[in-house]
């Protein structure tokens, strides 16, 4: 929500301040999305808001709801008609983690993601960032399920290549009088944007890094994740070692399996001594992803070779995890958002 342009609404229009905070604890603790779930404030005024102010500025156009209903896929639609999706996941029993896109499209165009196939369309506003939690918070209420508990900037995007919107959205999702997530429970994701990295050093010391890796080597990196051409492996490194010299946290490896392209042993050893070249391996959780299909050539390992990689790379004494695949049924796994 705009609440500056509320702020000045509410000033032009002569109506005291102080229903600028009742407003503000509605929507934002509350999650209310419509000025009709605002009954504090007067009829009158709450027609005027419903003329001039969007509570939100993006629309659910359609959810999408997995079998295992552990995953919940929304298309939102944007002011000038654009389209994007975040996801709701249950990694946690008790609480839902959202998936937060960033930009409508992505320019970084991995060649297995399907959100890279469409491009770059724009960056998102700081509002249309945070209005995705606002939205899926709202919907949870609604049907009285769990509260969202954490918020992964991993959608639709290239996090650091809208870094000043991004990082406004974060503030407003920390903010204790807005939404309130602690800092810890904000996770964002990047392909290696290295400015990026230095940056969010500095500003968000407590907030969670992942980095989209998948390969430990520059000629099949290029491949996987061209802006590897611009932050190749060794400036990556680089900054990553700073990055945990300077804030002491963990980074969080995503590491998406393909079948014959980096799922061998020598890619095992490779990527256990590429991160040893930044840190000890106290400082890493990688996150093995099974690739989810969105056409191409690539193709997911078996279980059996998922869990030899995994196997092996903690046999180093890294720590792993193998991410279960969800919401797969409804195009909302990682690397299948599209915004169609």
């Amino acid at each position: 929500m705009d609440l500056k342009k509320l702020s000045i609404f509410l000033k032009e229009n002569d109506i005291p301040a102080f229903r600028l905070n009742q407003v503000r604890d509605a929507v934002y603790k509350n999650f209310a999305a419509s000025w009709d779930e605002i009954p504090v404030l007067p009829a009158a005024l709450r027609d005027r808001l419903r003329h001039g102010i969007h509570i939100h500025s993006v629309d659910t156009l359609d959810t999408l709801v997995s079998k295992k209903r552990d995953a919940i896929k929304f298309c939102f639609g944007l002011k000038d008609g654009l389209k994007i999706e975040s996801v709701l996941l249950k990694l946690m029993s008790e609480k839902w983690s959202l998936c937060v896109s960033t930009q409508v499209g992505c320019p970084v165009r991995c060649p297995f993601c399907a959100t890279g196939k469409k491009g770059l369309k724009r960056n998102l506003s700081p509002d249309e960032i945070s209005d995705q939690f606002l939205a899926a918070a709202h919907y949870l209420k609604t049907r009285g399920t769990q509260k969202i508990g954490s918020v992964i900037l991993m959608g639709m995007g290239e996090p650091f290549l809208n870094y000043d919107s991004v990082a406004e959205a974060m503030r407003t999702m920390a903010d204790p009088e807005l939404i309130g997530l602690g800092q810890r429970h904000i996770s964002v994701s990047t392909a290696g944007h290295v400015p990026g990295i230095r940056r969010f050093a500095k500003d968000f010391p407590q907030c969670n890094l992942a980095i989209s890796l998948h390969a430990a080597e520059d000629r099949l990196r290029t491949d996987l994740v061209p802006l590897n051409r611009t932050y190749p492996l060794p400036q990556l490194a680089k900054a990553l070692k700073d990055y945990i010299f300077s804030t002491k946290r963990r980074v969080f490896v995503e590491y998406v399996l393909f079948e014959g392209v980096n799922n061998s042993r020598t890619q095992v050893a490779r990527l256990n001594a590429w991160l040893r070249t930044v840190a000890a391996p106290k400082y890493f959780v990688v996150n093995i992803i099974p690739y989810n299909r969105t056409g191409g050539p690539y193709k997911a390992p078996t279980r059996e070779r998922v869990k030899l990689f995994a196997e092996l790379l903690e046999a180093t004494g890294i720590e792993v995890t193998i991410r279960k695949s969800m919401g797969e049924d409804i195009e909302g796994a990682c690397g299948q958002l599209a915004g169609k």
